[in-house]
């Protein structure tokens, strides 16, 4: 009798003779045969290694010898299907459920193609009759699905229904409760999540998943002591899960133990082995410590792995305004709205260092650069105009009130400055009558007039008028 590790060996031993006589074929297509098991083998050992024309080659070899191969006639299409040959592959398929109408994986592809195709109904009716027919070992895996259908359909509560099911068959699908802990977040059924993750763990304690989903819902109900505890659980059972690191860390940011959140971070980094970087967060920590220069340290860290995380170069930015260092801060908001060139959040910063610097061309240019990003906006155009009325410049003032009014509506606010611009360019008569319109739509919105010139309302014309509208 073989021992365990001989019998290891004598099996590789023999797939690997397989596989050389399967490549004897490959290469001369000389008739060669293989059982349905052995082609099995084979097939599977080519779909490790993702080599898909050997995987075909093998498909085709088995349906020829074997025409009534549900199996292989389904393997077969899902290599189509990955070629997007959609109706050949359904072609298949329906060849498929003739020889197996129980074999599930023809429904689960055929959803999926019938996806691709944009006939979400059909889709969902393949998946339902495919529920009638699955055995309880698979009905979780069909319900998984018909929730990314209903997903994919924003029919959320659907989707989260769904899962409860599937979790109802087998709490230990991994996969279905990673799917669970998205679509709670997606419909804040964090009570309910709960209780039936709650039910999980006291049947199965050592559901890691199941855990973790409680810590997430905890934290959704803003309960971030038990959300921790919750987390511990999930570490204790399943230690190299990197999420549930990173989850405990923004606990910890949020608690305001930014110490403990660094630390954990760095596990949750460590746990990835390379495919996350948390430097970003880390150096969220260490500003909120005031440790700018670290702060920066591990933002310019996170740059490097992410070349195009506008936010890193922001808070570079923000850290050096702090530190009132204004022409690096204002290179590095301009580093992060070279790769978001429409936040007007990034444009509102630069704007306010060009002030604090006292470079008014600058200002007026990204002002302008402003309006165009958002011209609904109906504060930036008031920036504007008042901007190029204080650099007496009232004629440019003049055309972008009528900029702001095709672009963004007419606002009354927009009336009375056109009002005070009319003056400004002596035409006094067409002056009084754009105020007496904006006073009679709006007297209240005259505040603005004293907030960019006091002194045109003093005038006694327009004091009267004023007088005239005041209620």
């Amino acid at each position: 009798m073989l021992r365990p590790d001989q019998d290891d060996y004598a099996e590789e031993a023999g797939l690997q003779e397989l596989i050389e006589q399967f490549e004897g074929y490959y290469l001369t297509r000389e008739y060669s045969y293989f059982d349905e098991e052995a082609l099995e083998r084979i097939y599977e050992y080519y779909e490790a290694r993702m080599e898909e024309g050997k995987m075909e080659a093998v498909a085709d070899l088995a349906i020829e010898q074997n025409p009534y191969s549900a199996d292989f006639l389904t393997r077969k299409a899902e290599l189509l299907f990955n070629r997007k040959a959609f109706q050949k592959a359904l072609s298949l398929l329906d060849k498929a459920v003739v020889f197996d109408a129980t074999h599930i994986d023809i429904y689960l592809l055929k959803s999926d193609i019938l996806l691709e195709l944009n006939q979400a109904e059909e889709a969902t009716a393949t998946l339902m009759h495919a529920l009638q027919l699955a055995d309880k070992e698979e009905k979780d895996i069909v319900l998984a699905e018909l929730s990314d259908i209903a997903e994919l359909g924003e029919d959320f509560m659907a989707a989260f229904r769904y899962l409860e099911q599937a979790l109802s068959i087998n709490p230990g699908n991994e996969t279905v409760l990673m799917k669970f802990a998205h679509i709670v977040e997606m419909t804040d059924q964090f009570d309910e999540s709960l209780t039936i993750h709650q039910q999980i763990t006291d049947a199965h304690p050592y559901n890691w998943m199941a855990w973790y989903n409680m810590g997430k819902a905890y934290a959704g109900t803003g309960n971030y002591h038990k959300a921790l505890e919750a987390f511990e659980f999930t570490m204790a059972i399943q230690e190299d899960f990197d999420l549930v690191y990173r989850d405990a860390a923004d606990i910890y940011f949020r608690l305001e133990e930014y110490d403990k959140a660094i630390e954990t971070f760095q596990v949750a980094q460590e746990k990835s082995g390379g495919f996350e970087d948390h430097s970003f967060r880390i150096g969220l920590c260490y500003e909120k410590k005031q440790d700018l220069k670290k702060a920066r340290f591990h933002y310019r860290k996170s740059t490097r792995h992410d070349p195009y995380l506008d936010e890193a170069f922001f808070r570079i930015g923000e850290s050096y305004r702090q530190e009132n260092r204004l022409e690096p801060a204002l290179v590095n908001y301009k580093k992060a709205l070279r790769i978001d060139n429409d936040n007007e959040f990034y444009i509102a910063c630069i704007i306010s260092v060009y002030r604090m610097m006292g470079r008014e061309e600058e200002v007026g240019q990204y002002l302008q650069q402003l309006v165009n990003s958002r011209p609904d906006i109906l504060n930036y155009w008031l920036d504007l105009i008042v901007y190029l009325l204080e650099q007496q410049e009232p004629q440019r003032a003049f055309e972008a009130v009528e900029n702001a009014m095709l672009r963004c509506g007419n606002f009354v606010e927009f009336t009375y400055l056109q009002s005070l611009i009319c003056w400004q360019l002596g035409k006094h008569q067409a002056a009084r009558h754009l105020l007496g319109k904006a006073l009679e739509e709006d007297y209240s919105r005259h505040i603005i007039l004293n907030e960019t010139d006091p002194s045109f309302l003093s005038i006694k014309e327009n004091a009267d008028l004023l007088d005239l509208y005041r209620k």
